[in-house]
């Protein structure tokens, strides 16, 4: 399996594990990953969700050029790895849970793609990005044009696009790209940690977050969703509990509830 999931307590892990071929991601392995998405986001012991690499070497070189070779220009296939490829970012956004990206080292086209999915991006100081589409003359797909559009603003994601260029840890976080760089030896930890500290809040509350942020952004008529989620907060058993944990000078327990 080249998509696989383990569990952490709270957290969950969606690994992308083909290191012998630096993660590059096959149509098949796209495929898996809104199953290892719906996987964790129906496991009510999990919290958070983290998306990696296997290995310390690479979060993911891309989609598999060799695949793409053999489509050639079939329409249909074309057509069906588009698909793939947006249904498995699709599934990162909109899972219920916050999902972070922990990236160590090269994280390229379909991997950055990915990575734009979730809803955080931490990087190890080894990172690097690059969408090489200008360079293969590949079309790239809306969804995940608008998604680098949202997170880096429509000059840096022109640059992006149409330079090719690989970009280090330092620049793609001062474009916006991650959120922090860190220590190689750290990224993972501090996800972790990350996870750790996100996971001790009210779960209704972050998924109410999660879904006005998504709905704004997109600005595509989800905002009535977002609202209902938002007011379902308001009558829950954890927002009593938070409350109350807060005049009792305590760490609430939060039950999703």
């Amino acid at each position: 399996m080249t998509i696989r999931t383990e569990t952490e307590g709270t957290v969950g892990w969606i690994i992308i594990d083909r290191p012998d071929q630096r993660n590059a991601l096959t149509t098949a392995m796209w495929d898996d990953i809104p199953r290892a998405v719906a996987t964790l986001d129906a496991d009510d012991s999990v919290r958070v969700i983290i998306l990696r690499g296997a290995g310390d070497d690479v979060f993911a070189a891309g989609a598999d050029i060799r695949e793409l070779h053999r489509m050639g220009d079939d329409p249909k296939a074309l057509a069906d790895f588009e698909e793939k490829f947006e249904a498995a970012q699709a599934s990162l956004e909109n899972c219920s849970k916050p999902v972070i990206a922990a990236i160590q080292g090269p994280c390229m086209g379909g991997g950055l793609a990915l990575a734009l999915a979730c809803d955080m991006r931490l990087a190890s100081q080894d990172a690097a990005f690059a969408i090489p589409a200008a360079r293969l003359g590949l079309g790239y797909a809306a969804p995940a044009v608008a998604r680098l559009l949202r997170a880096i603003g429509p000059s840096n994601a022109f640059d992006v696009l149409v330079t090719a260029r690989r970009l280090d840890a330092e620049t793609a976080c001062r474009m916006g790209l991650v959120n922090e760089q860190l220590p190689a030896s750290d990224v993972f930890d501090h996800a972790r940690k990350t996870a750790a500290q996100i996971s001790r809040n009210a779960p209704l509350t972050m998924q109410a977050a999660k879904a006005t942020i998504t709905a704004l952004n997109r600005q595509d008529g989800s905002l009535q969703a977002a609202e209902e989620l938002i007011m379902r907060c308001g009558s829950s058993a954890d927002f009593a509990e938070g409350r109350k944990a807060f005049t009792e000078n305590r760490q609430p327990q939060f039950q999703g509830k």
